[in-house]
């Protein structure tokens, strides 16, 4: 029941199928032959030694960490690693970090009888956040 719920949301619809489109579109544009890893497991292998050893994604332990991501995200796109293509990693890891997208491959796990899905949620937070406190806000100069 709780998966059919999920299913007919239009919004959730968009925000579960906006990545495969990015990525069909990302593919056209690049004539790339082989797919790019996943940006979740990327996320998790970068950020999840990091997370487990207590760095902060405020802390300059943080910096070759989110460099690494953003460079992974630069070639994936095959574009330059700058502030527009860390305002587009941001906005696709917020686009991950929604709890019901979790939940559906969660539910669609089970449903199937696939191993449990490794939840994303503290990676993705850790990414977001980290990405954020290194983009200059809107309109203003970076400062220091």
């Amino acid at each position: 029941m709780e998966l059919a719920e999920l299913s007919q949301d239009p919004a959730f619809r968009a925000a579960v199928r906006r990545p495969a489109e990015d990525l069909a579109a990302q593919y056209a544009r690049t004539g790339a032959r082989t797919p790019h890893r996943d940006l979740g497991a990327t996320v998790r292998d970068l950020v999840g030694p990091a997370l487990a050893g207590g760095a902060g994604p405020e802390s300059p332990e943080a910096d070759p960490i989110v460099a690494a991501l953003t460079a992974h995200c630069a070639n994936a796109l095959s574009r330059a690693d700058d502030v527009d293509l860390r305002r587009h990693l941001l906005t696709r890891l917020e686009e991950l970090h929604d709890a019901r997208r979790e939940r559906y491959f969660e539910l669609l796990a089970i449903i199937n009888g696939w191993p449990a899905p490794e939840g994303l949620a503290p990676v993705l937070a850790w990414s977001v956040q980290a990405l954020r406190v290194r983009l200059p806000r809107r309109g203003l100069p970076r400062s220091g």
